[in-house]
């Protein structure tokens, strides 16, 4: 618990090394805890370690001659959570950008919660969004079959 909160302290204050050392600390842990076969604890480490980053890519300013990140870390986070099962990942998807892939993430986190009325209203989003698609993909196919049942 320590290093959880010293690690994203000491990057909020701009002191990087400390905030390194802390996640030093935190995936040898993780390491250790997932070679004694107590992979539930590992998984929460990473869960951690994935929502600091989301945290730290979100506070960064984009310098306007790099290209975006192909998938921002706060929807890799989401992503992360909505595997592990865990309700966060619908706020952490709500939380990301407004991009189809985080769209989808969030009607899936939704049926997976067994909120099916939330999950349609965002899946016909996804439907509406891929109208004009010129090929059919799997995540629109998706899409369509949630809200024609």
């Amino acid at each position: 618990m320590i290093s959880f909160a010293r690690a994203p302290g000491a990057a909020h204050t701009g002191n990087f090394a400390a905030a390194e050392t802390e996640i030093g600390k935190l995936q040898a842990l993780r390491d250790k805890l997932n070679e004694a076969k107590n992979t539930y604890w590992g998984s929460q480490i990473e869960v951690e370690l994935a929502r600091q980053a989301a945290d730290l890519d979100a506070g960064m300013d984009k310098h306007p001659a790099t290209p975006a990140p192909v998938l921002p870390a706060r929807e890799l986070l989401a992503d992360l959570l909505l595997e592990a099962r865990d309700p966060a990942a619908l706020q952490t998807y709500e939380e990301s950008l407004n991009r189809f892939r985080s769209i989808l993430g969030k009607a899936r986190t939704a049926k997976a919660a067994g909120d099916l009325e939330p999950s349609r209203e965002t899946y016909k989003r996804l439907v509406t969004l891929s109208a004009l698609a010129d090929s059919e993909r799997p995540a629109p196919a998706e899409a369509k079959t949630f809200v024609s049942n």
